[in-house]
């Protein structure tokens, strides 16, 4: 009888050195159309969360994403120091302490990271009860998504990202109770140069009406439920308390008058 292994990757391993070429393809045109389009819908919903400490988990050299943030404390997280940097480590093991954070911002890692499972069900534990998870990555149903399959051979960012879908990310988080409230998207077309892009702005502009959340970006909001606590009832409400028969009233004046037979 065959056995199976027991040490299996359920994902495929990135090169060493795609942290450094997903920070130079983000610097180029078409990394740059991206990543405008990507704080665009930050900006809008990051103000729309409270609390006091947020998280930013960044691939390669980060770029600062909680801007509009209202939070009063912000926290950047790479594997390698940096000026923008605040905390060095990996992001499946995030060097914080178990709900210790409000936001937690994750920049294209699941993409990017050897073990999404593992950065999510971290991400999770640093959350407080209430607290609220951003996921930004490149989504597969997309015409950057199709035209992906193009590039299958190719070793280059942003084309070995992963392209999970949101709706398997939020089942994910599901398991993980946190519960996804929607996503947004943005950058319809191809990603493409300069020129492409101001060429074809009508037709990005006409796709994101009618093809709103197809874009080559989501960005997945998901909240942390809170934990329900069951009252233990004390020992003395435990104890059975003596049965009490009531009796009607014209029943107990009856029988407390006396019988003028036996007078």
């Amino acid at each position: 009888m065959a056995l199976p292994r027991l040490i299996r990757t359920p994902f495929l391993r990135h090169p060493p050195d795609t942290d450094q070429a997903f920070s130079r393809w983000l610097q180029s045109p078409a990394g740059s159309h991206l990543l405008a389009a990507e704080k665009q819908v930050l900006d809008e919903l990051l103000p729309r969360m409270t609390g006091y400490r947020a998280l930013q988990c960044a691939v390669g050299e980060p770029v600062p994403l909680l801007g509009a943030s209202r939070l009063r404390n912000h926290y950047v997280l790479s594997r390698r120091p940096g000026e923008n940097v605040q905390l060095v480590g990996r992001t499946d093991a995030l060097p914080v302490a178990k709900s210790s954070l409000d936001l937690v911002v994750l920049h294209h890692s699941l993409d990017f990271d050897d073990n999404p499972h593992q950065v999510l069900r971290d991400a999770a534990r640093a959350l407080v009860p209430g607290g609220c998870l951003v996921v930004v990555g490149f989504n597969p149903a997309s015409l950057t998504g199709l035209a992906r399959w193009l590039y299958l051979a190719s070793s280059g960012a942003p084309w070995l990202a992963r392209f999970l879908p949101p709706r398997r990310v939020g089942d994910w988080l599901n398991v993980l109770a946190c519960e996804p409230e929607g996503y947004e998207s943005g950058h319809f077309l191809p990603l493409a140069a300069d020129a492409t892009q101001r060429r074809f702005a009508w037709l990005e502009r006409l796709v994101g009406r009618f093809w709103s959340q197809r874009g080559a970006f989501y960005v997945l909001v998901a909240r942390k439920r809170a934990a329900m606590i069951r009252p233990v009832p004390s020992r003395f409400a435990r104890e059975r308390s003596p049965q009490i028969i009531p009796v009607p009233a014209a029943q107990w004046r009856r029988r407390s008058q006396p019988d003028p037979s036996t007078e």
